[in-house]
């Protein structure tokens, strides 16, 4: 919908000008306003912002000429259309140089001024699609030159899992891989270059997250009017993190763009509670400089459980550690030790205590790591060495915590989490011993195998076979040995029934093999046996 506001230094001629517009009946317009004179005309305008102006050429203190060029500077999308007498063409022809798009001569009839704002309509609609197919022009550019980025900061090709919204098709017909760095080069207008990575968790390669990083840098750069020393691109890195290149003039100082950064992480946490900071390089001069950049920015953002709680972690040469400390071997073996038992009272207290805030500035984040592995390694072992199971869960990647704080929370819940899962593991283990000896006792008559029991336990073989020795004390086979042969000897003390009857009842079908079964358990054959009893 479209407003107009006519000027006149006459209330009555403007009014009679609304009068036929509105007698005309033009599709789209929604409102039309009346300023008397220049100066009233100037201050509706700045506030209206209308998209059409039809204003008097003669006017007394400012005239129709001032007044299209003044607002023509502040509303360079608005059409300006003049009314004129036979002997004001001098002055429509000046008016032409300021932007009016055509005139009519005192007094237009309705119909005419119908077809001129009818004019003016279709060449703001013209407008409005040649600017949205010129910002889908630029988006496209920025995406096929974002898809370079990777390339230059890593010396690789980008891999297809982190793919924009642009095809290989249209980066390749675009942009030669010959051509991309000097195309990059056209784009980034300035000398001075910083890199930034965004952390939202675990959370990759996610084009909404590109997409609202985009979109909130151009709004804080639109907002703080930096846009004429600043530029930017976003990607993501082979991690799949949102990564920024910031691109900015001599005139603008390394602390804005820091400042700026964070007020883009303050914006993105109120949308996105997943994010959680983001890192900066120092600057640099040229895009041969941006991987040693990026190598910054990566390395502040990966030793974020080393630093301060922040909005943005900068990178510094050193972070004062004055020694280097680890575990002692005794320490080492505490550890061992009460994982072997899972007293997690006590492992807890380890873990607060190498782990602990007041050692951030005395390690490394390599030595660090090494002790996160260690106790998840020590509660695997116990595990699956112990425990005939699998892990349910994957351990946590080690540069996936933000603070030590969170650091040591998961091991706690971890260990945790492992005897409670031990404990009911170990309940289930023994129900189904359990049910496997009943079956056991239940069917030792008839042939039975293993592989029987196992299926009728929904275990699997392998795993119900050492479980069931481990549990029983005695292979399956044994085991099931052992109950028919108690069986058996039970059965010799009735005397009406003959041993190869026996035999059969026991699940024997041949006399012979039950006969050397019963001797190699009990030391005597089952007709010996009979006699002592």
């Amino acid at each position: 919908m479209y407003t107009i506001l006519i000027i006149d230094d006459e209330e009555w001629i403007g009014q009679g000008v609304k009068a036929k517009l509105e007698r005309a009946n033009v599709a789209g317009i929604r409102l039309i306003d009346v300023a008397i004179g220049g100066p009233q005309g100037l201050e509706m305008a700045t506030n209206l912002r209308p998209n059409i102006i039809i204003t008097d050429i003669r006017m007394p203190d400012i005239d129709g000429i001032q007044v299209i060029q003044e607002l023509s500077q502040v509303l360079p999308r608005t059409k300006f259309i003049m009314l004129s007498g036979y002997a004001d063409y001098p002055y429509v022809r000046e008016a032409f140089k300021y932007g009016a798009q055509d005139y009519l001569l005192k007094p237009a009839a309705s119909d005419e001024l119908g077809k001129q704002v009818q004019s003016a309509i279709a060449r703001i609609e013209k407008d409005n699609l040649n600017d949205q197919l010129a910002e889908k022009n630029e988006t496209v550019a920025r995406a096929m030159l974002a898809a370079q980025l990777p390339q230059v900061v890593h010396g690789t090709k980008r891999s297809s899992a982190s793919a924009i919204s642009v095809s290989e098709q249209d980066v390749s017909a675009g942009m030669k891989e010959s051509d991309s760095h000097h195309s990059l080069e056209a784009y980034f207008l300035h000398h001075l270059y910083a890199i930034s990575i965004l952390s939202f968790d675990d959370v990759t390669f996610s084009k909404e997250h590109l997409e609202t990083v985009e979109d909130c840098m151009e709004n804080l750069i639109r907002t703080d009017d930096l846009a004429a020393g600043l530029r930017f691109l976003a990607f993501h890195d082979r991690q799949g993190s949102v990564c920024l290149v910031f691109n900015f003039s001599r005139s603008l100082s390394f602390d804005r763009i820091t400042s700026l950064l964070r007020k883009a992480v303050h914006v993105l946490r109120r949308g996105n509670d997943r994010i959680s900071t983001a890192s900066i390089s120092q600057f640099g001069e040229g895009l041969d400089d941006l991987s040693r950049l990026y190598k910054q920015a990566y390395h502040a953002m990966s030793e974020r459980i080393l630093r301060e709680s922040c909005d943005v972690l900068q990178t510094v040469e050193s972070l004062g550690r004055t020694e280097t400390w680890l575990p002692a071997k005794k320490d080492v073996e505490e550890l061992k030790q009460i994982v072997e038992t899972l007293q997690l009272e006590r492992i807890h207290l380890w873990i607060d205590h190498h782990f602990s805030d007041s050692l951030r500035t005395q390690m490394f984040l390599e030595q660090l790591k090494a002790i996160y592995d260690l106790v998840l390694t020590e509660i695997y072992r116990h595990v699956h060495d112990r425990f005939l199971f699998d892990e349910g869960e994957q351990a946590a990647a080690f540069d996936s915590f933000h603070s030590l704080g969170e650091l040591r929370h998961y091991l706690k819940s971890y260990a945790t989490d492992t005897k409670k899962l031990i404990t009911e593991q170990s309940t289930l283990n023994e129900t189904v011993i359990t049910v496997a000896e009943s079956i056991v006792r239940e069917h030792y008559n008839r042939e039975l195998q293993l592989a029987e029991v196992a299926n009728r336990v929904s275990m699997n073989y392998s795993y119900f076979s050492k479980l069931f020795k481990e549990r029983t004390g005695l292979t399956f086979t044994a085991y099931l040995i052992k109950v028919r042969m108690e069986e058996a000897q039970k059965l010799l003390k009735d005397p009406t029934l003959r041993i190869n009857e026996i035999s059969e009842k026991v699940g024997y079908g041949n006399l012979y093999h039950f006969s050397r079964a019963f001797k190699n358990y009990f030391g005597v054959s089952p007709k010996e046996h009979r006699k002592t009893k």
